[in-house]
């Protein structure tokens, strides 16, 4: 693709047809390369400046290794405050009626009836807050329009932190893991440890998909939330467990490997892997009031309308990780061509 940056810089200051038309076609035309076509250590180097800072890496909830303890640990922020619980905190909160409820001593849950809402979305087309589920204004006095016999809840027990790994190191200078470029994306499922990986998909810039397979949680299954995950329960038949999981992840990435996703914190933790060289397309796309210190992050589902033109998620069996994959690279793709052109 190609395009024309001198022509638009001629046409900002005024410049006639004629004096454009009148230069030869090596200086109009600037051939810009589109991410899909480079080498991959171009593509990294390319790529490497969007990479989240350890600020951003600790504001956005990734999780980080303290070795002296041997287990992941986690910046305080406001919103992963309360998600390990203390093996005596048995109170959960329902993360879809936003109920209170307790597990029994034994961290078994009973079945409790759940009436809730699909969680309203944001439009950026209207500024508004809509419920995909329904018709309904959405807004706490709102009754649920959907009926679960269980409750479902985010918080893990925090003996969890350490089941965490490190990605591993480069194997010297020729690893073929280092100085490349994938997407990775995580289907999850609530279990009675709260959220649990149950499909792991790593797609590069091409589009080629390098790893899709199931994983088999560790705790008992409250629900396969398959019209969000798109996981059923005869998926689990061909799932792998999570170390073999990662293990076969491993085999395609080490610490250097640049990994694209979309608020890419939930996808480690629930791999329970630290990772550093990320680029969030969550955070890279956020819109940002400095008057309220107030960050919006955009659905990927808003961000490829807004910016693909396409619809994402929208599929009745639920959500696909590849296609969110894909999704985060079309979006790295698009915002490099609109900087070159700007």
């Amino acid at each position: 693709m190609v395009i024309e940056l001198h022509q638009l810089k001629k046409k900002r200051t005024g410049a006639s047809l004629s004096s454009i038309s009148s230069t030869s076609s090596e200086e109009l035309s600037i051939p810009v390369e589109p991410l899909q076509k480079m080498a991959p250590a171009k593509l990294y180097n390319e790529l490497l400046p969007l990479k989240l800072s350890f600020e951003q890496l600790k504001q956005n909830g990734y999780p980080f290794w303290c070795s002296t303890s041997s287990q992941a640990v986690f910046a305080a922020t406001a919103n992963n405050k309360k998600d390990w619980a203390a093996p005596n905190d048995f109170y959960r909160k329902c993360s879809r009626c936003s109920k209170g409820f307790y597990l029994n001593p034994d961290g078994t849950a009973n079945a409790q009836k759940c009436v809730y809402h699909h969680r309203a979305k944001w439009d950026p087309l209207t500024g508004k807050k809509h419920l995909p589920c329904c018709s309904a204004k959405p807004g706490p006095s709102t009754k649920g329009c959907l009926v679960e016999d269980r409750h479902v809840f985010s918080q893990s027990w925090e003996d969890t932190l350490w089941e965490f790994v490190v990605s591993p190191q480069a194997k010297g200078k020729d690893d073929h893991r280092s100085n490349k470029v994938f997407a990775l994306d995580c289907e999850l499922v609530h279990t009675l440890n709260g959220l649990e990986v149950a499909r792991v998909s790593l797609v590069d810039m091409k589009g080629k998909v390098l790893l899709d397979t199931f994983a088999l949680p560790v705790f008992e299954v409250i629900s396969f939330n398959s019209t969000f995950s798109g996981v059923t329960e005869k998926d689990m038949e061909s799932a792998i467990s999570l170390e073999a999981c990662r293990l076969q992840l491993f085999q395609l990435i080490n610490s250097e490997t640049l990994l694209v996703g979309h608020s890419l914190e939930s996808d480690l933790k629930a791999l329970r892997l630290v990772h550093h060289n990320v680029i969030d397309t969550a955070v890279l796309f956020s819109i940002v009031d400095p008057s309220r210190s107030y960050i919006l992050k955009l659905s990927l589902q808003n961000l490829a309308k807004k910016y693909l033109c396409k619809d994402v998620q929208s599929e009745a069996s639920g959500h696909s990780s590849i296609e969110d994959s894909h999704t985060c690279m079309e979006l790295l793709a698009t915002r490099h061509l609109l900087s070159v052109k700007l």
